[in-house]
């Protein structure tokens, strides 16, 4: 093996060992950058020289590796989407719970009791005016009650549609942001494998996926194509295919922006379906008995609440009647015309506890929104418990592979800098070499 092999086998050595500290140093760099995947320089052993005696020639880099595992990458994203479409699902529901988080001081519940409760105070005096004012307040604040927690209910589902629309927006700024990258990623790798915009790119998919859960898909080629659950197209190499409304379906899958579209479309309807039930059978079944019953100028017929043709929005729409509200000699507290016994205010005050509604009882009923909340908000807590830790499990998986510990590169570089250092004092024996060589004329 002539002096000159030696020398070229050192310096791939030399080169090898600087790139191989450079790899190492980057690693350090981005250690704390949460999507870098670590790299490795891949070598292999040059082929042989030296004529009839063939020796080994030295190693040749064939390319910088990042450290992925496509699998565990593929399940983060799922988790990431679960996990965000819970976080908001929480959010919304936790909202709505407060609602109907009843104390002994506060709620509808309270707002409840104490209306009924009004008509069995009256029925100790029916004539009382003073008692008759305390049943038109307590009448008044269970349409507060009512009518607020309409008002608070549909909020948080204009809350939501808006959430829907930011989404989207956002979505589409990040495929359009993936597809730039795309096109950067195969532009480069016409030359060498891109590992930094590598990175780039599953951080943006990362990010997409609190949205909206997608698919990727990368050919031999390079042909890039990402897609949603229900293989809405995105991104094709550098076009994009941007989300309208029209196109969020619970068939994009788990995500953010169908978690606000159940708020929307599915659990604040349902709430307010069972509210609105109430407030029309309370409507109802006051109605009933006070429109059969005498007030204290004989008067029957008259309505204690206003009218509902259904139950249709009657959360909002319930209201004292015209009658009762300008005068309290209205409420029809008698089942004599005389207008002085106390029989239809005490059949009023038992609806609290009769079995004349839907539900069983009028405090049955609710308590079954109350129950049906509760219930959406536990399950939702449940399932964001369930995949935070299966995110965090992931996570721990893909340090593992693709995570940067700074003491092992610390210790790559020492071995990388020990090998360079080897290597140049080979080259400057050999170079010694020569000069005697030359020295002794000999050439």
């Amino acid at each position: 093996m002539s002096l000159n092999s030696v020398t070229n086998t050192a310096l791939k050595s030399i080169t090898m060992n600087q790139l191989a500290m450079s790899v190492a140093s980057n690693n350090i760099a981005n250690a704390q950058s949460p999507e870098y995947a670590r790299q490795r320089l891949v070598v292999s052993p040059a082929g042989p020289t030296g004529g009839a005696l063939l020796i080994g020639g030295g190693v040749d880099v064939v390319r910088v590796q990042a450290l992925r595992d496509q699998f565990i990458d593929r399940r983060l994203q799922q988790e990431t989407s679960a996990r965000s479409g819970d976080e908001t699902l929480t959010r919304a529901l936790s909202d709505v719970e407060v609602l109907f988080n009843d104390s002994e001081d506060t709620g509808l519940l309270l707002s409840l009791t104490k209306f009924f409760n009004s008509f069995h105070t009256l029925s100790l005096d029916p004539a009382s005016m003073n008692f008759r004012e305390e049943l038109k307040i307590n009448a008044n604040a269970l349409i507060d009650s009512f009518r607020s927690r309409y008002n608070e209910l549909t909020n948080i589902q204009r809350i939501a549609n808006d959430s829907i629309e930011a989404d989207v927006g956002q979505v589409n700024a990040l495929i359009r942001q993936i597809a730039s990258v795309t096109d950067q990623i195969k532009t480069q790798e016409t030359q060498h494998v891109s590992n930094d915009l590598r990175d780039q790119r599953t951080a943006l998919v990362r990010r997409l996926s609190e949205f909206v859960e997608v698919s990727e898909v990368e050919s031999g080629n390079g042909d890039y194509r990402l897609s949603t659950a229900n293989n809405q197209l995105l991104v094709l190499n550098s076009t994009t295919f941007d989300l309208a409304d029209e196109d969020i379906t619970a068939g994009l899958g788990d995500g953010s922006l169908k978690a606000n579209l159940n708020v929307r479309d599915v659990h604040i309807p349902g709430y307010l379906t069972q509210l609105d039930q109430l407030a029309y059978e309370i409507t109802e079944q006051v109605n009933l008995v006070h429109a059969a019953s005498y007030n204290l100028d004989g008067e029957t017929g008259i309505n204690f609440f206003t009218s509902l043709t259904s139950a249709s929005d009657a959360s909002r729409l319930i209201a004292l009647s015209t009658g009762v509200n300008a005068d309290v000699r209205k409420i029809a507290a008698s089942e004599l015309s005389t207008g002085n016994d106390n029989r239809a205010a005490t059949r009023l005050g038992n609806l609290l506890h009769t079995t004349a509604f839907t539900g069983g009882t009028v405090t049955d009923q609710y308590q079954t929104l109350v129950f049906t909340v509760g219930t959406d908000l536990a399950n939702a807590e449940l399932n964001l418990r369930e995949h935070k830790a299966i995110e965090h499990q992931l996570e721990n998986r893909r340090a593992s592979v693709s995570g940067v510990s700074i003491e092992e590169e610390t210790v790559q570089i020492l071995q990388f800098q020990r090998a360079f250092e080897a290597s140049a004092r080979m080259i400057r024996t050999v170079d010694e070499m020569i000069q005697v060589l030359l020295g002794m004329g000999v050439r």
